[in-house]
């Protein structure tokens, strides 16, 4: 063991660390974060070692601080951790499940939890988040036949908790077929204990943490982006730790209430862009870094992150009240954006929000769908291309050189298909993407009936509202009239795709076209109807029909 002042540092058995003390995450930590590959990694690595006959495998460092209540307080390592306990407890509900109790029994009160004399309440091992702890206690510490395990994960972070927990199952189950699974088992568990070798850090406070946290980091452990960042800030804080510290976790738990991978740190990234240009992820923590460097700059720089995390949310989630004082049609503007999977104005919609007033947030969103479309449509600007373009209109919002809608266009015309572009593009546009056809369809099906807002368009459930292939994408025979190099061509062309009644959609299936004009005829769409007008399905057929369209998408999304 070494000592240097009041840090500790000892090489442990991850075992022994669960079988000696009491561990939790604190709050402000990330949840339980590993996807399949990190778990499965981890799992056959050390069946590997074991296999080698390997005296010892390493997993890296666990660094924590010492708590008043004896429990030390993770700042980094808790997604191993939480992995080598949901593998234990895979282990002990094998034996449970095979009738071995007393091996189960001896598991969970060496390496899982034990229960409280007086109040029977199980006090874990390991304890996670407060987000995560309560499911997994339910999902990994309780044993295989109580019914709580039973609990449906809603969760991201619970999604992959469960999500390990089943392949740890599984990985059991194949080490127990092997020859012997109580010796094979019990020697992984023993294995686990003594030999899965972990460098364990305590130090006396936080900012001990924070400073070799990101000293680890700068040795070439990987760690995530968001883990480097809040342990920059909270370094940065000092004895204003405490109020950082609950800005973070507020900020956090809004975030992480949106069912959307990684959405803390793609809001942190979208934040940033809007502020200061566009920044790519693998360069979000230096740049901030070297801008947020002082106690006063952190602090500013958590409280304008809670402040627009709650902004954030609302925009991925458009039911939220916030819309409320913008009316409903915004809120559809905003839902509609939602449906184009525009992720990349996420940063300039955050500027609009903060400094434009009401009415140029309406205007602005309505416009942002029509430009949005048409950038989609023409396509020879990227999605990087759009990201870049839109995040330097955000900082100049920001900045309020641009203070309103009709500036906001006059930045963003150069890359804004004109008419003449827009209706070119139309006319040969073809759309793979189901999701995006709909849109369209039922938008300028909207134009076609003269409804005011044609392009505040519901994302109707395919379950009453599909998508139909006239020329379909497994033609039969009666298709034989297109040449089979055509039909790839034209399977895809908007001019091809029309808007049916699901079960309409279903009986047409594969026909030629003569059979499916009756299906058409009595179609409410006007725009699908209307093709019944046709004798031949053809290419010709095809383009005219889209390019008809092409001049209602002008009135649909118009340039302002």
């Amino acid at each position: 063991m070494a000592t240097t002042t009041s840090i500790t540092i000892n090489l442990e058995g991850v075992g022994r660390i669960l079988i000696n003390r009491n561990v939790g995450v604190p709050i402000y930590q990330r949840s339980y974060a590993w996807e399949d590959q990190h778990v499965l990694d981890l799992l056959n690595d050390i069946q590997t070692a074991i296999a080698a006959s390997a005296q010892e495998y390493f997993i890296g460092s666990i660094v924590t601080t010492k708590k008043q209540e004896e429990r030390a307080e993770v700042a980094d390592g808790q997604q191993r951790l939480a992995t080598i306990t949901i593998l234990l407890a895979a282990i002990r509900d094998y034996f449970y499940e095979t009738g071995d109790k007393d091996r189960a029994d001896t598991i969970t009160a060496e390496l899982l939890h034990k229960k409280e004399l007086k109040t029977l309440n199980l006090i874990p091992k390991l304890k996670l988040n407060d987000l995560d702890n309560e499911y997994f206690t339910k999902r990994v510490l309780l044993l295989p036949d109580n019914p709580q395990r039973l609990e449906s994960p809603q969760k991201p972070s619970h999604k992959r908790i469960d999500r390990a927990a089943f392949l740890a199952r599984d990985h059991v189950k194949r080490i127990a077929l092997i020859s012997n699974p109580i010796d094979q088992l019990s020697d992984l568990v023993e294995y686990l204990k003594d030999s899965v070798k972990v460098i364990w850090v305590q130090v006396p406070d936080d900012t001990n943490a924070f400073m070799i946290f990101e000293t680890l980091n700068d040795r070439g452990l990987t760690l995530a982006i968001t883990d480097l960042l809040k342990n920059h800030l909270f370094g940065l804080a000092a004895q204003r730790l405490g109020e950082v510290r609950e800005s973070w976790i507020s900020m956090t738990s809004v975030l992480e209430s949106i069912e959307e991978e990684d959405i803390v740190l793609t809001f942190l990234r979208h934040y940033w862009s809007s502020c200061y240009g566009l920044v790519r992820e693998k360069d979000l923590y230096a740049e901030i870094k070297k801008r947020i460097n002082t106690q006063a700059l952190a602090v500013d720089f958590i409280r304008e992150l809670e402040r627009n995390a709650h902004t954030y949310a609302a925009i991925v989630n458009t039911s939220d009240a916030f819309w409320n004082k913008y009316g409903d049609t915004c809120r559809k503007h905003m839902e509609t954006l939602s449906i184009l999977r525009m992720v990349q104005i996420r940063p300039l919609i955050l500027s609009a929000l903060d400094k434009f007033s009401e009415m140029e947030v309406k205007k602005a969103a309505k416009n942002l769908v029509s430009w949005s479309v048409r950038l989609l449509i023409h396509g020879t600007l990227g999605t990087g291309a759009i990201e870049a373009n839109t995040c330097k209109a955000a900082v100049a919002m920001r900045a309020k050189s641009v203070s309103n809608s009709a500036k906001l266009f006059t930045f963003l015309k150069k890359i804004i298909p004109n008419d003449a572009q827009f209706k070119s593009a139309f006319m040969v546009a073809s759309v793979s993407k189901a999701f995006l056809a709909r849109y369209y369809l039922r938008a300028l099906e909207q134009q076609q009936r003269g409804d005011n807002e044609p392009e505040l368009v519901p994302n109707d459930s395919s379950e009453v509202v599909n998508l139909e292939h006239v020329l379909p994408q497994n033609p039969s025979t009666a298709w034989g009239h297109i040449p089979s190099d055509e039909r790839d061509l034209l399977v895809n062309r908007l001019g091809n795709l029309a808007l049916l009644k699901t079960k309409i959609n279903i009986k047409t299936g594969n026909d030629g076209f003569t059979a499916k004009k009756k299906y058409y005829a009595k179609s409410e769409f006007i725009l699908t109807s209307s093709m019944a007008k046709e004798m031949k399905w053809e290419k010709s057929a095809i383009e005219a029909r889209q390019a008809r369209m092409a001049a209602l998408a002008l009135k649909t999304w118009p340039v302002k």
